[in-house]
Formats: C-alpha cells, structure tokens, sequence
C-alpha cells in the first residue's frame, strides 16, 4: 500500500493522487486510439459533432478545416506517431475527445464498473450525470488556461507527464462572478499561471497514475512539451433545472408553432394588428406545453435513462442485431441495467440508458427480473422464461423484445453455426 488517501476522503474535499480501487488495465493507449481514431471518422455524424475538437498552438481548428489534423489509422502509428504528425505543423496541440464512451459498447462497460465504484463509495449519484473525455497533446500550458468545470474529475495519466495546479474556489471566485460555482467556467488569458503558483496545490504523475480534484477547484494542466495521453472522467456535481426547462419548452414551442412564431414579412389580416396575433400565438404555444405533461414526463424519463446507465448521460447507440434463431445463445453482460415506468397505461422498458415502449404488463418486470448477470439461454430458453412470467407464448413475439435488448445491451449475442 502506498498510503494515498482513498476516494472516499478525497471525494469533493480535496485533489490528490489516489490507488484506485478499479482495474485501469483497460485503458491502454492502443485500445484508446482505436476509439479516437474511431471518433474522427465518425465526428460528422454524431449528435454532437463538437464532442471532437483540436487546439493547434492556443487557437480551435474550424470544424470545416479539421479532418487533416485528426489522428487516423491509415495517417499514424498510434498516438506517438499522430503527435510527430502534427508537431511537423503546429508547435503545440491539444485533441479533445468528448463522451469516449459513445464509440464503443464493451469500453463503456468497463467505465460504467468504474463509475458503480465510485457511486457506490462516496453515496452519491452526481446531479450533472457521469462522462469520459481523452485529451491527447502536446503542450506547455493547456489552451484552456486556469478554468474550472462543475465536476470531480479523476484523470488517468496513460502516456507521458501531466502536473496540474490547482486552487480552491475563494481564490478566483471574486473574478468568477455569480453562480461560478455551478457553471463552467474559463478565467481571462491574463489571469496566469505563473502568478499564482505560491496558492496552487499541485497534483502531478507519469502512466499510471490517477489524479482527483473536487468540482469546485480552479485548475490548469501543463505538461514538459512531449506528448501526453490522458483520459478523464468527470463526475459533474451540478444541473441547471431551469436551463434544462427552457430548452425543452423552447424546443416544442418551436415545433409547434414553426414559422408562426416570426414577426414580419406575413401581413397580418385585415382589421388585425400582426404583432398582437403572434404574441397571442407563442404565449398559447408555451401554456399549452406548460400545462401539459410532456415536460414531466421528459424528466421522469431522463432519470430513468440515468438510472439504467451508471449515471451516464451520453451513451453508445443501438447495436445492430439483424435477426435472432431460436437457437442462439444470449447472455446477461456483468454490466447491464434495465428497469419500466408505467404512466397512463403506457410502458417505457429502459435498458442501459435506452428507452422504448413495450406493451406489457406486471409479467414484464417479472421477466426482466431473471435477466440474473452471467445467466446463458437459447433464445428459445428465453421465451420460454417470458411465458412463465406471463408474457406472449409466442417465439416470434419473444424474438422482437429479446433483438431489442440485445441492441440495446441487455443481452449479448452468440450466433450457432450449422
């Protein structure tokens, strides 16, 4: 034992260096550039496409002039040959990859054991949800200079160096403003490093070593210049309920009213006056999705989702699973979470972060309820398993629930061959 303090006493209290109590043997740089390389080609099409960004020498590359300076299996020789890459054009860089664990479904297992681990230790599922970034660089200072996030962040060193300084919240909140403590937020460019050292507590390590820093903590990352790869997962302590709100109502208002909601260039009718009718028309779109139950429901669902995804709020896309035969093998992942609401007769079946409505009744949470982790079944054995919990006697009928699940995690597909 090295003495390192545990999560437990570190947990929103203090940065350090810690022995984690979860295997990091999974997070190798080949297995993380695999995925990296995997977002570049991918980045376009995903629903947040800024999820990959690059810094080249303190300044963002624009999306539309990005694909030359991302990594690639055909362009490098991993993360060491990327960085020699790039550094024959720019002098520093800095590759962000947001929500790692969207790119790959065994991967986010192994985050989501590290993610119960956590949970489980300090009590606590963090309002702000649970997610992954890889950062690959090479830098002095971060481009991102003295900032502060809303999460506890354990930082994985994989390759090379990282020291970060770090500050409790007193010390810069004066330049913060309001409500810094529960927003992200970056300080000015002349708020230095440099002058502020004599209040920073370091925390710092080669591969291997695995950082923390409270929510609360301004911090900054600075490196010897060579290239780095860290992986981070963040634990974001806060959620603006009222943000979440408004984006909602905006949203459905917006779809409701379309056009309507846009003064100028309609005439109005005769004997009206056009600004008063759309005013007229956006305040009813909004009471009708105020007084409505759509907004409540979005929540309750969006716990739900967490509830079955470690806490996570992003997570991989359905798995394709083109057809099942009765006798393939289906099995229960180690990882997996799957749990109903009922409200007004309708059932939503969310399983791991994915929701969809079924039609069942009680006999679906008896059913689910023998998705025991490590247990094998034909498909044939699951069907069987769903009629005795009163579900449909039909193969066919168990087939379309069993394919939605392995999409979506809750099972594991092993074809037989003839």
């Amino acid at each position: 034992m090295s003495g390192r303090p545990d999560i437990t006493t570190l947990w929103e209290s203090g940065p350090g260096v810690i022995d984690p109590p979860w295997d990091t043997g999974a997070f190798t740089e080949e297995r993380l550039f695999t995925l990296a390389c995997t977002a570049a080609a991918t980045r376009t099409t995903l629903p947040d496409p800024q999820d990959v960004r690059l810094f080249t020498d303190d300044n963002i590359v624009n999306p539309t002039q990005l694909d030359p300076y991302l990594p690639g299996r055909g362009l490098d020789s991993g993360f060491a040959g990327y960085a020699d890459r790039l550094r024959g054009r720019v002098r520093s860089f800095a590759l962000t990859v947001n929500s790692l664990q969207q790119f790959d479904w065994d991967f986010w297992r192994v985050l989501r054991r590290q993610a119960d681990a956590v949970i489980a230790a300090t009590g606590s599922e963090v309002a702000g949800g649970v997610d992954c970034h890889l950062i690959a660089s090479a830098y002095g200072t971060a481009p991102t200079l003295i900032h502060k996030d809303t999460a506890g962040v354990f930082t994985h060193v994989i390759s090379g160096t990282k020291r970060y300084y770090t500050w409790p919240f007193e010390v810069f909140g004066h330049v913060a403003g309001a409500e810094a403590t529960q927003r992200q937020v970056n300080l000015p460019a002349s708020v230095r490093v440099e002058d502020h050292r004599d209040t920073a507590t370091v925390v710092e390590g080669g591969a291997g070593t695995v950082m923390y820093w409270p929510s609360d903590r301004w911090h900054c990352a600075t490196s010897d210049g060579e290239a780095t790869v860290s992986l981070h997962m963040a634990y974001y302590q806060w959620d603006d309920r009222l943000a979440t709100v408004l984006r909602r109502l905006r949203k459905q208002a917006e779809a409701d009213l379309g056009v309507a909601r846009f003064l100028g260039g309609t005439p109005g009718e005769e004997g009206t006056d056009r600004a008063d009718a759309v005013e007229a028309a956006v305040r009813k779109a909004l009471t009708r999705v105020l007084e409505g139950t759509g907004l409540d429901l979005q929540t309750r669902l969006s716990r739900l989702r967490r509830r079955t995804a470690s806490n996570f709020e992003v997570v991989p896309p359905p798995r394709p699973c083109p057809g099942l035969a009765a006798a393939d093998l289906l099995t229960v992942p180690d990882v997996s979470a799957v749990a109903t609401l009922v409200v007004d007769d309708t059932t939503y079946l969310a399983a791991n972060g994915h929701v969809m409505r079924v039609r069942g009744g009680g006999w679906l949470n008896g059913f689910l309820a023998t998705l025991e982790p490590g247990t094998t079944r034909t498909l044939a054995g699951w069907s069987g398993t769903m009629r005795a919990s009163g579900g449909p006697p039909g193969l066919a009928e168990a087939a379309t629930l069993m394919r939605e699940l392995v999409r979506r995690g809750a099972l594991d597909q092993e074809r037989t061959t003839s």
